[in-house]
């Protein structure tokens, strides 16, 4: 039975707009889509017109607290529960007794709730939707990287633990390091500072407006302009007691490149202090909302703590490089003063050379210095390694070619008229998730662009999640045409395959081997085209056999000279990392 798609029920702006309810019942009429639960996430997609983010998390909060639906309830009503849950008016009271919600908006929240795991995934899921977009939301690896050098500094006020005082403007970042302290403290009655509470009330977090010293500040100027974020900074460093630190994240291009005319001279009398115990450039990508923006961070005690404070670029460590144990260390010490002690990723940096007109707090490429040391073991080891593999003798690889004895006609056929003649079979590949990977399983997981395999299964795991996934067989293709035509003979069988790969089973009779086949998809333009029109010669038995010989073994000849070069990269590297460590030196080689 034909289903036809929605009309639109109005078009703005030249968009059109359709009903969601009509929408869901498509979608679960025609069995569509790539999520079975679109009718129960639906109501948290639709965002009201109109309705800014405060606003709603406002009503988020008041339904979290009360545990009722908002969409029945009156204007009265709502004052009441906003009166019962928020008595001293610290973040709700008077935001609902003056705030009149068109319907949709409650209902809006009501379904958001029904749809989410709990009030904090129905907070992210605000932040995360059109109404919260301008975030200034970190990443997770932002998060995680902030909260340890978080914990470290609360480490060395008291191992017992310390509160987490609030500063700025509300943050989702604060809300992910408040567990890891005993108490979250946020100061003030501004609209900042009552939607920092709202947000730590849906969460289930407790707010206090003060609490004994040792603590700990966080301020996130992310998102900031240079100007305001200086200021923010300043007055954060500037009323630090003596028993805080503060953690404060914001554009590398404030805290950590260099400024010139009224920014420089405002920052340097922020740094005049001698309160920056560590600055840190980070890796990009680390703002939600704008990934090539480069952001830092500074660690900051009272005035007087020093005039070297310790620097890094994290974007100058792969990802591989970079430990945040290793690096919640380097703080620990840093705040500790520990002198004599090797860093493994900050350096001192003078107060008076960053002071001096134009200077950078963080230069590019700051990173610990490396002491030589007389182990020798792992860079020799290395370089070993790959001589074990460069001084082997490639054999050499030839073709003894002769001329056909007579004259044939050539033909040619495209694999979807060969398909038509049942002369191959092409399966479909599966949708496999990441999440079941077993690096000890024995099922592998190919694709065409990946001729390694993208990650294994354990066999039990491989029949359960997919017992519908098709298999290969020992001389099968897999295959894909999008984004680009690409190819790779599977010579084991048994994998499964990664959707859009596909499998492409060949007839012996075919007159087409699978490694012709392979060498001709890869050779074909680097732009998307459909598989049943790539056109292959059609060959005697003979011929087709003593081709998949030669090639098979062309195969293997590439591949020698691509482990060669790879293992040669490879001894560069080891060898250059090995004379500039101060262990190993290269003999010169004399010829006699």
């Amino acid at each position: 039975m034909h289903l036809p798609f929605p009309d639109p029920v109005e078009v703005v702006g030249g968009v059109e707009r359709f009903s969601r309810d009509e929408i869901v019942a498509w979608l679960e009429r025609t069995g569509r889509g790539n999520n079975p639960e679109a009718g129960l996430d639906a109501p948290a997609l639709s965002v009201p017109e109109a309705v800014s983010l405060e606003e709603l998390v406002v009503w988020l909060c008041l339904a979290s607290l009360t545990g009722d639906e908002l969409a029945a309830t009156t204007t009265e009503q709502r004052t009441d529960k906003a009166r019962d849950v928020d008595p001293g008016d610290r973040m709700l009271l008077r935001e609902i007794a003056s705030t009149w919600p068109a319907p949709p908006t409650l209902r809006f929240v009501d379904g958001l709730l029904d749809a989410s795991y709990g009030p904090g995934e129905a907070l992210d899921r605000l932040h995360r939707s059109r109404a919260g977009r301008g975030s200034r939301d970190l990443t997770s690896d932002a998060v995680d990287l902030v909260r340890t050098v978080a914990q470290a500094c609360a480490l060395h006020l008291d191992p017992e633990g310390v509160p987490l005082v609030h500063a700025g403007s509300a943050t989702s970042a604060t809300l992910a390091l408040a567990p890891s302290f005993t108490q979250l403290i946020v100061p003030g009655d501004t609209l900042d500072v009552r939607g920092m509470r709202r947000r730590a009330a849906i969460r289930g977090i407790e707010t206090v407006e003060r609490a004994a010293a040792p603590r700990a500040r966080f301020l996130s100027a992310v998102g900031e302009t240079v100007d305001s974020a200086l200021e923010l900074v300043d007055e954060v460093v500037l009323d630090l007691d003596e028993a805080e630190l503060a953690v404060i994240v914001g554009p590398a291009a404030a805290l950590c490149d260099e400024l010139h005319g009224t920014q420089e001279q405002r920052r340097a009398q922020t740094l005049r202090a001698e309160g920056l115990a560590v600055a840190l450039r980070l890796p990009r990508g680390m703002w939600r909302e704008a990934h090539r923006q480069a952001l830092g961070l500074w660690v900051c005690a009272p005035g007087g703590f020093t005039q070297r404070p310790l620097v890094a670029d994290l974007a100058a460590f792969d990802s591989a490089e970079r430990d945040l144990e290793d690096l919640a260390s380097d703080v620990t010490a840093a705040l500790a003063r520990v002198r004599g002690r090797a860093f493994r990723y900050l350096r001192p940096h003078d107060l008076p050379a960053i002071l001096s007109s134009r200077a950078t707090v963080v230069p590019a490429g700051a990173r610990a210095i490396r002491l030589a040391t007389a182990d020798t073991g792992r860079h020799t080891a290395a370089i070993n390694t790959a001589t074990l593999v460069t001084s082997e003798l490639i054999r050499p690889f030839d073709v003894l070619a002769e001329p056909a004895a007579g004259t044939m006609l050539l033909r040619r056929r495209s694999l979807g008229e060969l398909s038509d003649q049942g002369h191959l079979r092409v399966l479909r590949g599966s949708r496999i998730h990441g999440d079941h990977a077993d690096p000890a399983g024995s099922v592998p997981v190919l694709s065409a662009t990946a001729p390694h395999g993208l990650l294994r299964l354990d066999p039990f795991d491989a029949t359960q999640q997919y017992p519908r996934a098709a298999r290969t067989n020992a001389g099968d293709v897999v295959f894909t045409d999008r984004p680009h035509p690409a190819a790779v003979v599977d010579d084991i069988g048994g994998a499964l395959v990664a959707a859009p790969s596909k499998i492409l089973r060949i007839n012996p009779k075919a007159g087409i081997g699978p490694r012709a086949v392979v060498a001709i998809v890869n050779r074909l333009p680097r732009a998307p085209s459909e598989w049943k029109t790539w056109s292959v010669p059609i060959l005697d038995t003979a011929e087709v056999d003593r081709l998949e010989e030669v090639l098979a073994a062309a195969a293997e000849h590439e591949a020698t000279l691509r482990r060669h070069l790879e293992e040669t990269r490879n001894l560069v590297t080891a060898m250059i990392d090995g004379v500039a460590a101060g262990v190993v030196t290269l003999a010169t080689r004399t010829t006699e």
